[in-house]
């Protein structure tokens, strides 16, 4: 379902682009238009007849043009922009045809980009984006409207474009409905809204409204829609009340135990510094109830039952494959280059066929590698040369050569990983496999009793196929690949991070890919203390409701000539998506890098700060993540750390910076390397608003608005401009107690409009929450980023 749900989001992604692609190889010109001819390479995107065509291309142009002049209030301009235009089968819906129309403008001055896309059949207007500006402008660079006021905007647009159908629809949950951006984004908010279509007050979620709405103008940027005149759904009668339903579900579901690796988030190591025991919701491959049969069906409206395969090895045999291991010895001084050439020649040998031609050996050590997982390693690039296959030549376009590597354990002589890149299949073209997947999973075993079979007792070897192979033109095609995943198994909990993975060419049946990572010495957490998976469950399904719905789906394999059919099905609908891993021990959500998820509502949230002078820029505060929800009150005095977070989180976290190169350690006596906001310290020394200075960080201590303005303003980058402070004159009524070497500082502030002291700078007052999120609103504007 992973695999579905990631190709559904990345639909709505390619439609909210504002980008045009580019068609170089499938496109003529005709002046300054680009359209796909009505012939082979029109076949090739499925138009099989130019008579079918009932919007001339004409006519889309026109239908194009004056929807953007009325909608968007852009006039295009033929001799200044540069288009194409397509005609082509829907991506969202390859029963339908389409003209899709892209317009772009660049010049050193400004740009402008445009695209709308129309039924071929009806003209209806399916898409429509737009963006430009001009070079070196000052834009808004802070949110100026909050989501209520953008969804006011989305829901006028709708109405205006397409009247009524609003109220036909249900607003889907925003990723800030759940928690917080992690460690806050200082840019502007793009606000995407997401209405899916309800019937019988049944969510019916193939025809939807999207709405894209730039933050920082207000402006609408992206509307798409897919909605269909006539539906043909399911009759409700004779659906399972949702009671036993939701039984059936709760039973299904799987909470399993797994051991979560903690790191430095912005410093990777390959050995996590800690491990945490967790549990998460897992399925075999249904997450999805049959409302009428009460059969768990998958993304492709199919019976679990008719689609997995699985196969997995006794006691008896992963006893039978470890008595066979030989002991592995770990050296003290590395192997050297020409024994590592043989291990590696050796192994090839046995995998390859061809004349093997060693390219490359070098010396690898640290987390240069992935699969390495920071062992030292001797890692082998090799070419094979193979007899010439003119047709397959002809058809990729490449010298018949196969590249790979080997990789050796420099100290164990294990084999870390082989691959083999092979370059002679293509993609869509169906071909006899020489193996079935029963077979390729018993070599995969091979595989791993061949090379690291001391394991064999330490990995999970139940493995299942999901039988789902695509048709392309009417032919099923077999997979390319038959991948394995040996996931680590400590305690009878899996441990993701380490795994032994497995691949063969289907079609010649060898070994593709090998790689076994694997960390040593590793402390991992007894279970006695964990909570029972009854108790995880439960804490599971108060955060999912279970909904009926209508599920349309593809009968069959072929996504290019689809046959769609719809059932009326149960699933989950989760609450707090992203709320899915339990700590074992505590029992709170937490999340991938093992820290506890915010407990607090977007109701709980907003009750707090309704009616408060600084509502609106808390709540454009909050979903940037720039404030936390769940500590946020208004009216309380802000201590240094808090101050520290939210002014970093304004700033914004860099993910690629290696902290400590901001400060070799922390001179702070009272800050350790186990403090949960070390990661702010080093980010704000880097960003230089505090400096790395012996003494007490002192992170509690209420600050007050003079040490807050000071921060405020090193955040903006002043500080160095701030020290001339003969430059500056203030005007705050009692300025005379402003101390000298803040003058500038205060000057600042004021200039910037930061500081609303009703005349006053009150430097020795206590700041408040809400005046330090006034404060670093308004310096969002001054950000340069």
């Amino acid at each position: 379902m992973k695999g579905k749900k990631l190709a559904a989001s990345l639909v709505v992604t390619l439609a909210f682009s504002t980008v045009a692609p580019v068609f170089a190889d499938s496109t003529i010109s005709i002046g300054n238009i680009s359209v796909t001819p009505i012939s082979a390479p029109a076949k090739a995107v499925g138009i099989q007849d130019a008579s079918k065509i009932e919007i001339s291309k004409e006519k889309a142009m026109e239908i194009a043009k004056e929807a953007l002049k009325k909608h968007f209030g852009l006039e295009l301009d033929d001799k200044k922009y540069q288009s194409n235009i397509e005609y082509r089968k829907d991506w969202n819906d390859p029963a339908r045809n389409v003209w899709a129309m892209y317009w772009n403008y660049n010049d050193p001055m400004e740009y402008s980009h445009a695209g709308v896309t129309i039924d071929g059949k009806t003209g209806k207007i399916l898409e429509m984006n737009k963006d430009g500006g001009k070079y070196g402008e000052q834009t808004p660079k802070k949110t100026l409207i909050t989501r209520e006021e953008a969804q006011e905007k989305a829901e006028a647009f709708i109405e205006k474009i397409l009247p009524g159908l609003v109220k036909q629809t249900k607003l889907m949950p925003l990723y800030e409905d759940y928690g917080p951006i992690p460690y806050g984004n200082p840019n502007p908010i793009f606000y995407h809204f997401n209405y899916q279509r309800v019937v019988d007050e049944v969510k019916y979620d193939a025809n939807y409204i999207n709405v894209g709405i730039d933050g920082a103008t207000g402006e609408i940027r992206n509307f798409n829609y897919r909605w269909e005149d006539e539906l043909q759904l399911p009759s409700k009668s004779g659906i399972m009340a949702m009671e036993e339903a939701s039984k059936i579900l709760r039973d299904k579901t799987k909470m399993e135990l797994i051991y979560l690796p903690i790191r430095d988030e912005f410093n990777y190591q390959p050995a996590p510094k800690s491990l945490k025991l967790a549990y998460r919701p897992s399925y075999d491959f249904a997450n999805m109830l049959d409302a009428k049969t009460g059969k768990m069906i998958g993304w492709n409206g199919k019976d679990q039952d008719q689609q997995l395969q699985a196969a997995g090895l006794t006691e008896k045999q992963i006893a039978e494959i470890k008595k066979s291991a030989k002991p592995i010895v770990k050296k003290a001084e590395v192997i050297t280059q020409e024994r590592a050439k043989e291990l590696a020649i050796e192994i090839l040998k046995n995998e390859i066929e061809g004349d093997v031609k060693i390219n490359n050996v070098n010396y690898v050590e640290g987390d240069g590698y992935w699969e390495t997982a920071g062992r030292k390693a001797w890692n082998i690039d090799f070419t094979v040369e193979k007899k010439a296959d003119s047709k397959v030549d002809a058809k990729l376009s490449i010298m018949p050569i196969n590249n790979g590597r080997v990789m050796i354990d420099a100290q164990t002589e294990e084999l870390i990983a082989f691959s083999n890149w092979q370059n002679d299949m293509v993609y869509g073209q169906p071909f006899d496999p020489v193996l079935t997947w029963e077979e390729a999973y018993n070599k995969a075993i091979d595989m791993v009793r061949k090379y690291q079979p001391d394991k064999i007792d330490q990995i999970k070897t139940e493995q299942v196929f999901i039988k789902n192979n695509e048709m392309i033109d009417g032919r099923e095609i077999p997979p390319m690949e038959y991948y394995f995943n040996f996931t680590r198994k400590v305690n009878g909990i899996l441990y993701e991070d380490n795994q032994i993975n497995v691949s063969f060419n289907a079609k010649t049946g060898k070994l593709q890919n090998f790689n076994a990572r694997w960390n040593e010495d590793l402390k991992f957490p007894a279970r006695e203390n964990a909570i029972s998976l009854e108790t995880a469950k439960d804490k599971f399904f108060d955060i999912n409701e279970v909904e009926l719905g209508y599920y349309r789906y593809n009968t069959i394999n072929d996504y290019q000539n689809p046959k769609y059919d719809t059932r009326l099905i149960y699933r989950l609908l989760s609450l707090k998506p992203q709320y899915n891993l339990i700590d074992a021990i505590s029992g709170k959500f937490i999340d991938y890098n093992g820290r506890t998820m915010p407990e607090v509502s977007q109701g709980d949230f907003n009750e707090k700060i309704k009616g408060h002078w600084v509502e609106k820029q808390a709540k454009i505060l909050a979903q940037q993540g720039i404030i936390d929800k769940d500590t946020f009150n208004p009216d309380q005095e802000i201590s240094r750390i808090e101050a520290v977070k939210m002014l970093v989180s304004a700033r914004g976290m860099d993910y690629y910076y290696p902290l400590k190169e901001a400060a070799a350690e922390v001179k702070y006596s009272d800050v350790s390397e186990d403090d949960s906001d070390l990661r702010f310290i080093y980010m704000a020394m880097r960003h230089g608003i505090i400096e790395n200075k012996e003494g007490k960080f002192n992170g509690s201590e209420v600050l007050n608005r003079e040490e807050l303005v000071v921060m405020l303003v090193k955040m903006l980058r002043y500080d160095a401009l701030a020290k001339a402070s003969d430059i500056f004159n203030v005007s705050f009524a009692d300025k005379d107690s402003i101390k000298p070497e803040v003058l500038g500082y205060a000057a600042i502030a004021q200039g910037l409009k930061l500081v609303d002291g009703n005349g006053s700078f009150r430097s020795a007052d206590k700041a408040t929450m809400a005046e330090t999120a006034d404060m670093i609103y308004k310096a969002l504007s001054y950000v340069n980023r």
